[in-house]
């Protein structure tokens, strides 16, 4: 099996890991109070991620100077996207949620044009407006699909420009899986406090699995992204992520029996082939491609 091949098989059970944790946790916020949850979850995550970041090649460095801020800003921007998310998803179907948090890549490069002045031409300018325009199609302002609950999800978007702008300023000496660390520890220390506001339940050994498997779910996520973008070309790796909304429909499908309508199903194709299409131009062009891999989710 090619480099390539070993990468997408990789990628895929990544972004399986992050679309099965999703369904896990709005399955369980049915039955347990949201920040609880979140609490909880990322007590494991902060664990799990700060034993991997030990173990890592990388040294653990206290951030110093300016990362101080940036890394207070990606935890900020990374609380707004969980409760953000999770709130929404709590309310959306799963297949919605996930198609509107797709067009997260085309605001991270149309942000990146406006606040880090990074060069973006007229073809992919167009490309985000189309993309953007998608994202309406899912919403349709003005119909009974548009609420509270789709404004939470892009609010999730607006979120993650905050989060990924800061991560891409951060210097290259912090060790990624310590900055993930840190960052859960920050939405746990959030969500803990959240938490006080409603009564505290007490989990079953069913409701305490779930939570374990959503919190090693995403930990499988973060490794198979990263691991997959170092073993395979970008280019070709990268786009794979795309299949976590397929995988969303399905599972959206099969456990809670939704059905996205036809305009949902348009406005989400519109917004991945304009990402795919962002993406593929500048990698053709020979400059950095304008969309990281995304190393974490909600």
């Amino acid at each position: 099996m090619s480099d390539n091949a070993r990468g997408i098989l990789i990628m895929i059970i990544g972004m399986s890991g992050f679309v099965v944790s999703d369904t896990i946790m709005k399955q369980i916020t049915q039955e347990l109070p949201l920040f609880q949850v979140i609490f909880l979850r990322h007590i494991l995550m902060t664990i799990g991620l700060g034993v991997i970041a030990c173990r890592s090649a990388v040294p653990v460095h206290l951030p110093q100077g300016r990362d101080r801020g940036l890394i207070a800003l990606r935890i900020l921007g990374d609380i707004g996207v969980t409760f953000a998310f999770l709130s929404a998803l709590s309310l959306l179907s799963l297949g919605t949620a996930t198609a509107i948090v797709q067009v997260q890549p085309l605001a991270v490069t149309l942000a990146a044009a406006v606040i880090l002045k990074q060069p973006i031409g007229p073809r992919r300018l167009i490309a985000i407006m189309i993309g953007f325009g998608g994202v309406l199609l899912i919403v349709r302002p003005g119909s009974d699909a548009f609420g509270a609950p789709a404004l939470l999800a892009l609010l999730a978007v607006a979120f993650v420009v905050l989060r990924d702008l800061s991560t891409r300023l951060i210097s290259s000496k912090m060790s990624t899986a310590f900055v993930a660390a840190l960052t859960s520890a920050g939405i746990m220390a959030a969500a803990g406090a959240m938490s006080l506001t409603a009564p505290w339940q007490m989990l079953n050994a069913g409701q305490a699995g779930l939570i374990i498997g959503s919190a090693c779910l995403v930990m499988v996520g973060y490794l198979g992204v990263v691991a997959a973008m170092r073993i395979g070309d970008i280019a070709v790796i990268s786009p794979v992520r795309y299949v976590s909304l397929v995988i969303a429909l399905i599972l959206g499908f099969v456990f809670f029996q939704e059905v996205p309508g036809p305009l949902t199903l348009v406005g989400a194709a519109i917004v991945v082939a304009t990402g795919l299409f962002t993406f593929f131009r500048e990698s053709r062009s020979g400059g950095t491609p304008p969309l990281p891999p995304q190393t974490d989710r909600v």
